[in-house]
């Protein structure tokens, strides 16, 4: 068929405990037009299972499998590699997003031409679902710098970010940190 405007990336490692409840959160999105990769990075407990159960009974799923953990910023990569969506939405597997999120954000991406990656609001839950804080992260560009090279570096909820494809591969997508793959990446978008 044609090609999903929405390509969502997703790594778990060894995540089976919130995976489910992650990927349906994916698929009950409002917005549909999206495929959605998931790298199981070299997990030894049930978490390919898992995504194999979800696959199997939605074709917008493709999964691929690392032999050995690669850690997370190799294992997105390797799934931007093969996206087919001009937008690439990231997701964790310990998160749940909203049934609306991928709707708002292509809106909002469809209705700004000039920007490239837009982020959300995040809703810290504990493991029963009730909330325990909120971050609401700046949403002026300028602010947004400011707290990048002076403040604390949180810019938005990584998990919650939806980017131009094209843009992130101009960049050269994430680079080989263990940590902090966000941070890194977003600097680099300051050029």
């Amino acid at each position: 068929g044609s090609l999903p405007k929405v390509s969502v990336i997703m790594a778990v490692y060894n995540g089976e405990k919130y995976l489910a409840e992650a990927i349906e959160s994916i698929l009950g999105q409002t917005f549909r037009d999206f495929e959605f990769i998931i790298v199981d990075d070299g997990s030894t407990d049930r978490t390919l299972d898992i995504v194999n159960r979800f696959a199997s009974g939605d074709e917008r799923i493709r999964v691929i499998v690392n032999e050995k953990n690669i850690g997370l910023a190799a294992s997105l990569n390797r799934a931007i590699a093969i996206t087919k969506g001009e937008l690439i939405a990231r997701m964790d597997a310990d998160d749940i997003s909203l049934p609306d999120r991928f709707e708002k954000q292509v809106r909002f991406l469809s209705n700004h031409s000039t920007v490239r990656i837009v982020g959300g609001s995040l809703i810290q839950i504990d493991e029963l679902g009730n909330e325990q804080s909120r971050l609401v992260p700046p949403s002026c560009s300028s602010l947004i710098r400011w707290n990048m090279l002076l403040g604390n570096g949180i810019i938005t909820s990584h998990p919650s970010v939806m980017m131009d494809k094209v843009f992130i591969r101009t960049l050269g997508g994430y680079g080989d940190f263990r940590a902090a793959q966000d941070f890194e990446l977003w600097s680099r978008t300051f050029d």
